[in-house]
């Protein structure tokens, strides 16, 4: 225990004088975007992403359905307009909603558990 303190070292450094946050400490760090932690993150921001869009877009079908008033008469300016609205609204919405289920199946893992995934890693 007495050899303790002269193991530790209590030297600090001080920031550059004048200088305030630098370019290279604002680039992303790589490395943890590489790694197993970072690459779930991002698919767990990505499905967040595509769900929150898919309710945007879902929002965006039902207001542009409702709004075709069903009193105008078909193939006019306004009647027409709406209705491309209403079905790319509900296209994008179906592409969103896929993209956010097959985010969330690879998020969750679907078809192994860990002891397929132990068994697969060579470890017995």
């Amino acid at each position: 225990m007495a050899e303790f303190p002269s193991k530790v070292s209590t030297r600090t450094s001080s920031p550059a004088q004048g200088a305030g946050a630098s370019v290279s400490a604002l680039r992303p760090d790589l490395g943890f975007v590489r790694s197993r932690l970072g690459a779930l993150m991002l698919l767990q921001l990505l499905m967040i992403f595509n769900i929150s869009a898919t309710v945007l877009y879902v929002t965006a079908f039902i207001a542009c359905s409702a709004a075709v008033d069903l009193t105008s008469l078909r193939g006019t300016r306004p009647y027409n307009q709406r209705a491309a609205a209403s079905f790319f609204a509900s296209l994008v919405m179906i592409a969103y909603g896929v993209s956010a289920f097959f985010s969330y199946q690879a998020w969750r893992g679907v078809g192994s558990n860990a002891a397929t995934s132990q068994m697969a890693g060579g470890h017995a």
